[in-house]
């Protein structure tokens, strides 16, 4: 007889006790540790819950409601109901809409009284008859209508739900709803709808919460729910990793002990650290890290030994996971786009608009004449193809595009964006040509000491037009996931077979040598130290539980000996390897 399959029992045990949490019209949270099947249990749950319908949707017009933090999620979701009626599916933010939508009269008092729509609103006494919408994500006002911002959803939403007649209204329609990655909805989000604990269950919607607040890495989440309503139902699996990682982050975190699949490999945790390294460290938020130079070495080095070494094929490629997008740049060759933002979200998501015509139009279009697909050309334009008459009319695009490559490989992104503006083949967007114009119009008007102050947008386009044009195909590259870097909170979530994480300190937020030092005493840590130790701890969590094979942790940081006996603890003595360096960017072996 074979052996039992403890992973998939826990699954099962938490899955039936979801269904009695939802008969007995119970809010529950499922706290399902990485690689635990959370997603699979909130599908499998959506499941049951229609097949035994009008039990709990005891109307035709009533829905179940799930909220998502992807809309990848959402799209798994509706692919696995088969978009059925009875179920609505969508992002925290189209949902939020969603529920606050119809209640126009109480969001135009909302932001009455918002001071962040102050200056937008310019003292405007009232509202009345103006619409509130959200397309844009930005603030904006007309005489017909106000637009929202994206953190305007869920602070209305938050407002509106702490209403015990708005939470009424809502469970009226949607007497569950689920919510998918709990610990990352917004601060005081998920108390308002709760709401008292003594109101009848009727006056409330069923909540059933989905996620893991060991997973909670942005500032402005929520994390752990802490709730007399809510019961906890913890997943006591993990169907992603091999053993020696399931043990490294069950010796980590051993108050959700988890199990590894049937069937698991073996696998390995392997730790790197510079301590030998003998060059002068950095300070204040850079503290104990070793030079960028040396760093990079590092990483180099290790790429080559753990794939040969430590986990037994040379030709295994892992996923490089680094603190900052700012590292990565430096990494990839996009650093003087980077330097240009203060958000690295504005170029990673490209809603700066240069950014994102040259990323999403100009690179594709060069890229398409390089390589004579010209039908691919003016689709990256997004134009028409033009009537080409004559040998001439021919010649006047090649010419054209022949020398926007020379720039393009040669040059800078200015120079690239001035012969775009000053061409007449096709249209340059007009919110580019605006802030080129205006830009040079400033330039024009600087004299000596008697610089002008240049708005942020201005200041933003004027050093980007400093950076080489190559670096917008890095930055393409990085987007569009085509290398094998990417930083720690752009994983969440996500899993790699082989996982190098780079521990540095290059960030103020985070110290991992400090949060190793603390965590021998982590039960008796109190306020800002209680603070600082559980947001470089889940960062942490989020790095190591990405692999599902092999993991390697490199640390560019100095680790004192309470922080190195404790990695020691955590993943085992032959398992920890301490970087020799010839000089100060030489690494030739371990100890």
């Amino acid at each position: 007889m074979s052996a039992p399959d403890t992973a998939a029992l826990a699954a099962d045990r938490a899955f039936e006790q979801l269904l009695a949490a939802l008969a007995e019209r119970r809010n529950f949270r499922l706290e399902a540790g990485a690689g635990a099947g959370k997603t699979t249990a909130l599908r499998r749950v959506v499941r049951a819950v229609l097949d035994d319908r009008f039990r709990y949707l005891p109307r035709p017009d009533q829905q179940i409601a799930c909220m998502t933090f992807t809309n990848v999620a959402r799209d798994e979701i509706l692919k696995d109901t088969d978009t059925h009626p009875a179920v609505f599916v969508d992002t925290i933010h189209g949902f939020l809409w969603a529920m606050i939508r119809p209640f126009q009269k109480a969001m135009r008092a909302i932001i009455l009284e918002s001071d962040e729509w102050r200056t937008t609103l310019e003292d405007t006494p009232t509202l009345n008859g103006i619409a509130v919408d959200y397309e844009l994500g930005y603030r904006a006002k007309t005489d017909r209508a106000i637009t929202l911002h994206h953190d305007d959803v869920p602070r209305m939403a938050t407002e509106l739900f702490g209403r015990p007649k708005f939470r009424q209204l809502i469970a009226d329609r949607y007497p569950i709803i689920f919510i998918d990655e709990y610990q990352d909805t917004h601060k005081g989000l998920i108390e308002a709808m709760l709401g008292d604990d003594q109101a009848p269950a009727s006056a409330s919607p069923v909540f059933g919460f989905f996620g893991d607040h060991w997973q909670q890495i942005y500032s402005e989440a929520g994390g752990a729910i802490e709730h007399p309503s809510v019961r906890s139902i913890p997943v006591n699996a993990n169907f992603r990793s091999d053993k020696a990682i399931v043990n490294f982050l069950n010796r980590l975190r051993p108050e959700l002990v988890q199990a590894p699949a049937s069937g698991a490999a073996t696998g390995t945790v392997t730790v790197y650290h510079t301590n030998a390294w003998s060059g002068q460290r950095g300070t204040r938020h850079q503290k104990g890290q070793i030079a960028p130079e040396a760093a990079t070495a590092a990483l180099n080095w290790v790429l080559a030994h753990a794939p040969r070494e430590r986990w037994g094929d040379p030709a295994l490629e892992p996923k490089t996971l680094m603190l900052t997008n700012t590292a990565i740049a430096k990494e990839l060759g996009y650093g003087t786009i980077a330097a240009a933002f203060r958000d690295s979200e504005r170029y990673i998501k490209k809603t700066d608009e240069v950014i994102a015509y040259l990323v999403d139009i100009i690179a594709p279009a060069v890229d398409a004449f390089s390589h004579r697909r010209y039908g691919t050309l003016f689709t990256a334009l997004n134009q028409a193809r033009p009537t080409l008459g004559s040998n001439h009319d021919k010649r006047i695009w090649s010419d054209f595009f022949t020398s926007l490559i020379d720039v393009s490989e040669r040059g800078s992104i200015g120079e690239v964006l001035d012969m775009l503006v000053n061409q007449h083949l096709f249209n340059v967007p007009k919110a580019i040509m605006e802030r080129h114009r205006e830009l040079a119009a400033v330039l024009t008007r600087v004299r000596g000491d008697d610089a002008e102050v240049i708005d942020s947008k201005l200041e933003r386009l004027q050093k980007l037009r400093a950076a080489p044009f190559d670096e917008v195909r890095a930055l393409k590259a990085y987007i569009e996931n085509q290398t094998d870097f990417s930083t720690k909170h752009g994983v969440k979530g996500a899993e790699f077979d082989n996982v190098i994480a780079v521990m540095s300190r290059s960030w103020a937020r985070y110290n991992f040598a400090e949060m190793l030092s603390l965590h021998p005493r982590r039960a008796d840590l109190k306020d800002s130290e209680a603070a600082r130790y559980e947001r470089s701890r889940n960062l942490f969590y989020v790095a190591a539980s990405r692999a599902c094979h092999n993991l390697a942790l490199l640390f560019t940081q100095e680790l004192d000996d309470t922080a190195l006996a404790t990695m020691t603890d955590l993943v085992g003595e032959d398992n920890v390897f301490s970087l020799d360096f010839a000089d100060e960017n030489t690494p030739i072996g371990h100890h």
